[in-house]
Parts: C-alpha cells; sequence; structure tokens
C-alpha cells in the first residue's frame, strides 16, 4: 500500500512537469496578467512598497481536526529603512473546524534596525476536542479516547545580536489547561496535567543564523538551541526542565532549486504535564500524522525537503523524513515512524518571496493529512 501512495506521488509530480510546459507554451499573456497582479500588491519595481497585507483562506483536511475553515491574515514589514533589517511580520490565523474546534493564533517575529534584536512572541486560544491514546511510542488504536479542554498559551523571546548571525536572549512561556471533558478510559489515571495544569517557565536561547533569506531560504544554515525551567515552587503546578534543537541547512541547487534538511530533537526531565510532552506530527514537520498520535518525553524528527520551481510563481516540493518519541534516549530507536508527501508552492510576494503552501503528507497506517498555510515548513 505504501509504494502504491508512492507510485501516486510520483504520477502527480510528472503532471506538475507536463504542466509546467504547458504554461510555457502560453508563455506572455499569463505572464503579463501575473505581472499586472503583482504590481497592484507590491507596487511599481521602482517605488516598491514597504509594508504588505496578505489575507489568505485557511483550508484544509488534517487528522486532528477534519476540514478546517478560516483565514490567515500576515502583515510584512520593515522597521528600518537599511537594506540589511530583514522584513519583520504579524499574522493573525483564525479557524474554525469540522469537529466545531475554534483555534485564534496571533503571533509575531520583529526584527529591528540592522537585526539587532529579534522580539517573537506567540499567544495561542484553543476552544478544542482531541483524541488522546495515552502515553508511548507503541500506543495502540483501541486506546484511543476523545477529550476536550481550552487552552492559553503564550511564547514570548527576545534575542540580541552579538556577532553577525549568533542571537542570545531569555524566554518565557506561560500554558493553562482548563475546562477538561474526559472519557472514561483516562478519567481515573494518574497522567500529569490530565485532568487541567498551569505552568510558567523561564529560559534562555542561542541563535546562530546566517540563511540568506528566511521566508524563502535557499543557502545558509540556521541552528537553534533553547531551555526552558519550570519549578512549582515559583509559578504553576509542575517541576520539569525542556530542552529543544533545532538544525536545518539548504543547499543551492542553481535556478531556484533547493535541498533544506532539518533535525529537530526535544528532551523533557522531570514530572512533565502531558500537554508539553513532545508530540509527532503537525504542519511543519512529521507531516500527516496526528498531532499527538504519539507523545512522550523526548522526540526526534529528521526531514529532508526538494523544492523545484514549476513555472513563474508556482513551485513544487517533495518531502520525505522519520522520526519517535520516547520515554529513554534508547526508546527512540525502537520504532522509527516514516512519513513523506508532496506539495504545491506559490509565490505571493516576490520581493521576499513569501510563498502560500499547500501539503499532502502521509505516515504510517491510515495517517495522512492535508495542510494549507503560509511559509515553507522549515
Amino acid at each position: 500500500m505504501k509504494f502504491k501512495k508512492i507510485y501516486f506521488l510520483c504520477f502527480i509530480w510528472v503532471v506538475l512537469c507536463v504542466f509546467s510546459n504547458t504554461l510555457h507554451a502560453q508563455g506572455t499573456k499569463i505572464e503579463r496578467l501575473i505581472n499586472w497582479g503583482y504590481k497592484i500588491v507590491e507596487g511599481d519595481t521602482a517605488k516598491h512598497k514597504k509594508n504588505f497585507l496578505i489575507i489568505l483562506p485557511i483550508w484544509g483536511v488534517s487528522p486532528e481536526t477534519g476540514w478546517q475553515l478560516g483565514l490567515s491574515s500576515g502583515f510584512v514589514m520593515r522597521l528600518s529603512n537599511d537594506s540589511i533589517t530583514r522584513p519583520s511580520l504579524a499574522r493573525l490565523n483564525w479557524q474554525f473546524t469540522e469537529f466545531k474546534q475554534l483555534s485564534i493564533r496571533p503571533t509575531f517575529d520583529l526584527f529591528f534596525k540592522q537585526n539587532k534584536y529579534y522580539f517573537k512572541g506567540q499567544f495561542v486560544y484553543n476552544n478544542f476536542n482531541e483524541y488522546f491514546w495515552g502515553i508511548g511510542n507503541k500506543t495502540e488504536d483501541i486506546n484511543k479516547e476523545q477529550n476536550e479542554f481550552k487552552q492559553m498559551k503564550l511564547n514570548l523571546r527576545l534575542l540580541k545580536q552579538n556577532i553577525k548571525g549568533l542571537y542570545f536572549g531569555p524566554q518565557v512561556q506561560y500554558e493553562k489547561l482548563y475546562d477538561m471533558k474526559l472519557g472514561p478510559k483516562y478519567i481515573n489515571q494518574d497522567i500529569a496535567g490530565l485532568k487541567g495544569f498551569e505552568s510558567f517557565g523561564v529560559g534562555a536561547v542561542l541563535v546562530y543564523d546566517n540563511r540568506d533569506e528566511i521566508f524563502y531560504t535557499q543557502k545558509g544554515s540556521y541552528l537553534e538551541v533553547s531551555s526552558l525551567w519550570q519549578n512549582k515552587d515559583l509559578a504553576g503546578q509542575f517541576s520539569f526542565d525542556n530542552y529543544f534543537l533545532d538544525a536545518r541547512h539548504f543547499i543551492d541547487l542553481k535556478k531556484k532549486n533547493v535541498l533544506a534538511f532539518q533535525l529537530i530533537a526535544n528532551f523533557n526531565n522531570g514530572n512533565i504535564p502531558y500537554r508539553q510532552l513532545s508530540t509527532i506530527g503537525n504542519e511543519n514537520y512529521m507531516r500527516g500524522y496526528y498531532n499527538g498520535r504519539y507523545r512522550d518525553k523526548h522526540l526526534y524528527s529528521f526531514q529532508t525537503e526538494l523544492r523545484t520551481l514549476i513555472w513563474g510563481p508556482l513551485g513544487a516540493v517533495f518531502f520525505g523524513g522519520f522520526g519517535n518519541v520516547g520515554n529513554t534516549i534508547p526508546d527512540l530507536t525502537s520504532s522509527m515512524k516514516p512519513n513523506y508527501g508532496i506539495g504545491i508552492r506559490g509565490v505571493l510576494l516576490r520581493k521576499d518571496h513569501i510563498n502560500f503552501r499547500i501539503d499532502w503528507g502521509f505516515g504510517e497506517g491510515k495517517n495522512k493529512g492535508l495542510y494549507l498555510t503560509l511559509h515553507e515548513a522549515f
């Protein structure tokens, strides 16, 4: 069955290539129409707009939401007139899903003059229901049960660039899970945080970043190492430590083709509330898995992605990878879980190469998901 899916994705890739040749044949008229559209959004080449507002519909199908509808609005701006300062982005996503879930997520990534300071923040409000299979990387489908909850979560970090490409600074995280409604299988089990919790943590972040662009990287590397320390004697209800690694590398294959790699590792120690455990599956890594189908203390995930230009503003990607969660480090190698898929890209803003993306991801068994959002997965 897996090979049939791979053959089907290869067939889609061939269709995209044929489609690109057809567009090349049509040529001039379509290109003129596209350039006219960009001119309205971006302004004339000689007088390029400094700020942009992007509004996109959110539509997709994922294992944890069913179909999802909503809006993604992004405001792209430059906080300094020099040529060094990177573009900043403020976003507001809200969506409603087939399973009557509501999610509101404002985020911002702000680069100040000459990238001396970088301020990143995210707030999440979820009125959500999701399936829970228990904890571990070998949980059975028979353990599946739906939980309902409300969630508020805040992440803030302020980083200073000390030398070129090297950032360091503090971060804080607050999360509250409340109004829990549990099914009969887990209501009496002693799982940390399953009946609701409040947590607060502080930590430090170190980032090395020499990417040529942040929205569509063609060459360079990104390395992030972060920590969060939570102590119930200071705030919250739990004491635990979290350590996170995100390493990426990008190879320019010329003609706007890119080969990208990413390794993610997440390690926890202490008494961790269940929803702050490591999980497999989301729109950025291990695409195709239900987010939380497998959860445990530790996580690793590796993925590679080939990004290629089809024609004009259209592109495509083919991605694949593997990962796992585990209670101990040796557990991480006990049952590797694969994922793979294909995606389509469309350039919304040419100057900063901001894309919208549609990804179709597959995992083992019947795990699969369709995602539509802004930006590359990594």
